[in-house]
This record gives structure tokens, sequence and C-alpha cells, in this order.
């Protein structure tokens, strides 16, 4: 069964509008509108994704408070996290949530894709 990509972002026009676009790069796709409802999905979902899509700025629980919450699960701490924020503190965030890429708004749905891709893990 192949391995989902979680979309976490609390715009769902936005949300949807990338869950289409790696939809369409081959990807299954899951989405959470805040950090708490992606924490709910990670306890629900086998296979596990094999990397999360991560805004920062959200209601409910924030990307970092995710991210904190996602590590201390010893079967989740490996998944990868890709950052999506309009922050412009990027190297600072990426480092501290220990995220392996980090992707600015409005993102190029090409590097979106080839980011995903070189990240995703599917095993």
């Amino acid at each position: 069964m192949m391995r989902p990509l979680l979309v976490v972002d609390d715009d769902t026009d936005l949300r949807e509008a990338l869950e289409e676009v790696l939809r369409d790069a081959g990807h299954a796709v899951v989405g959470a509108g805040n950090g708490r409802e992606a924490l709910e999905v990670l306890a629900r979902a086998r296979p596990l994704p094999g990397l999360v899509l991560l805004d920062m700025m959200m209601p409910v629980l924030d990307g970092l408070g995710f991210a904190h919450e996602m590590h201390a699960v010893p079967e989740w701490k490996d998944i990868p996290i890709v950052i999506f924020s309009a922050s412009a503190s990027n190297a600072a965030v990426a480092e501290e949530v220990g995220a392996c890429a980090y992707l600015r708004k409005p993102v190029d749905v090409e590097v979106l894709v080839e980011t995903v891709g070189q990240h995703f893990r599917s095993k």
C-alpha cells in the first residue's frame, strides 16, 4: 500500500489546491486543518505518511507545537517534515522543527513537487 503525504494547513482553499497538485504528481494525500487534526490523522494512519508538508501559523495547534508532539512519538519521529510557510525566518524555523526542507509561500508548483519527491520516504 502506498504511503500518503500529509498536508497540514489551515487555509482550506490552499490545502485543497496543494492536495490536488500532489495527487496529480502521483501521491496519495491526506489533509488536516491544524496541528491537532494532523496528530489525529497520524494516530489513525496505516501506513504512516511518507512526509508531512507543514504550515507554521495555524489555530488550535501551530506547526511548532505539532512537530514537538510528533517527534515525541517513537514511530512518528522519523517522518520527514517540509515546512511550508509565509514566514521569512525560514532557516531558524526549519532548524527548530527538525525539518528537512523549507518552502516559502507562495511556492512554485514544480519546486513543491520536486522537493516533496526528494524527501518523501516510501518505506
